[in-house]
């Protein structure tokens, strides 16, 4: 009687499957990365002005998440960071059509509150 060899060895047939689906997940996750943009629904308007000297610009999405200038902070660094602005700088505020009125308000508050008078909303004409 003859008997079979038997083949050793580790099959990466499943390795190369899981490596191929990690690299796909990088690619797709470097291409947001590289856009770096916060993806919020502007409401519309039909009368609409172009502001030409923007200082800061502070974004609410609708996950209730603030960005100053493309960067998150929370209430607090919110706070702090318009405590440093001052009256002569202009401000546009960016509101997903789907957010919160309140933290919308929020926002208004927080500049009123520090004398920030240069407002303006950022909307699709």
């Amino acid at each position: 009687m003859r008997s079979l060899k038997k083949t050793e060895g580790m099959n990466v047939i499943p390795f190369i499957d899981v490596l191929l689906v990690l690299l796909a997940i990088v690619f797709v996750i470097s291409n947001f990365i590289a856009l770096g943009k916060i993806e919020i629904n502007l409401p519309q308007a039909s009368n609409i002005e172009q502001i030409e000297e923007i200082k800061h610009n502070i974004v609410v999405s609708e996950d209730r998440k603030y960005y100053i200038n493309d960067k998150e902070v929370c209430k607090r660094k919110l706070e702090e960071a318009i405590k440093t602005f001052t009256k002569d700088d202009t401000v546009t505020i960016s509101s997903d059509k789907h957010s919160l009125y309140e933290d919308f308000i929020f926002v208004i508050d927080l500049l009123k509150q520090y004398n920030v008078d240069k407002v303006s909303m950022v909307v699709k004409k």
